[in-house]
């Protein structure tokens, strides 16, 4: 894509990653069979392709369009280079684009990373950025938000847009640059019993004294699943906190995991199983170990 200009790589992003559509505003109208059509002060967002509907907002709700959107992306591209790409969610009801920073090892794991921004269509949150990583020999993701862009939605100048964008991706850099360095201290810690059975009630709503006849079948179901991935993630990367994290995002990712699979790490349940296990881990982590791997 080097030798295209940033309107062809604004069109090829928009077309490849499906979003090659815009969110329309459509005032709603109420029907009352005494009165006939009423207005409303609500709209509704739809699809400009299909007509999908999006969401229901109110009237200051402003849509930053997609290629709006892709443009900053390429922009941002031309400034620290790397790979973009992107796609849906929830239908087009959120949309995001990545761009791909350095692959990332710790032990003998690959890791590929990507700063992701995520927009919504229908007023559920703001535009922010994120770090989105895989483990390459697992195919585990791990997403975190890391920051909105509070005013990025209703900037007009597309300078001033660029330059937001810009100081904002630096310190999602920053943020999963600490995210890197806090899973290499993770790969240094050695895991306990009373670690893992604090994780499992806090993914699970479990006590460590439950028994069998305590827990629902369905509850027994995902903890012997979880189980599973565990004991694999810990065979493959040894018995520390990076064994077991990976034990959690192998669960998410691949046992859990529904046919909406970035839906259901990126913003769903397993986003949340994942944000909960790593709160919790990288917090022992830090009490376990000093300050050995910098930020430089």
């Amino acid at each position: 894509m080097s030798d295209l200009n940033n309107n062809e790589k604004v069109f090829n992003l928009l077309n490849e990653s499906g979003t090659n559509w815009s969110a329309n505003k459509i005032p709603l109208m109420a029907f009352n069979e005494s009165e006939g059509m009423l207005s409303t002060e609500s709209f509704g967002m739809f699809n400009s392709v299909n007509n999908q509907w999006l969401g229901t907002v109110g009237t200051q709700y402003t849509a930053m369009q997609n290629s709006d959107l892709a443009e900053i992306i390429v922009e941002l591209q031309e400034v620290f280079g790397g790979d973009i790409q992107g796609g849906t969610l929830q239908d087009g009801k959120r949309i995001y684009y990545q761009n791909t920073l350095a692959d990332e090892h710790i032990n003998n794991d690959t890791l590929k990373r990507n700063i992701t921004c995520l927009n919504s269509h229908n007023g559920s949150s703001a535009i922010g950025f994120g770090s989105t990583n895989t483990v390459i020999s697992c195919a585990n993701t791990f997403h975190m938000a890391l920051r909105d862009l509070k005013k990025f939605r209703h900037t007009a100048n597309s300078s001033e847009r660029l330059k937001l964008a810009v100081a904002d991706f630096k310190l999602a850099m920053s943020s999963d640059q600490h995210l890197m360095d806090t899973f290499k201290r993770m790969a240094d810690v050695k895991i306990d019993k009373p670690i893992i059975g604090e994780m499992i009630s806090n993914l699970f709503g479990v006590n460590p004294s439950d028994t069998v006849k305590d827990i629902s079948t369905r509850k027994f179901n995902q903890l012997n699943r979880f189980n599973e991935a565990l004991s694999s993630e810990i065979a493959e990367k040894g018995q520390t906190i990076w064994g077991l994290f990976n034990g959690v995002t192998y669960y998410t990712n691949h046992l859990e995991v529904s046919d909406k699979h970035k839906d259901h790490i990126m913003i769903g349940g397993g986003y949340k199983k994942n944000l909960k296990a790593y709160d919790l881990l990288s917090e022992y982590t830090i009490s376990k170990t000093p300050l050995v791997h910098s930020m430089a």
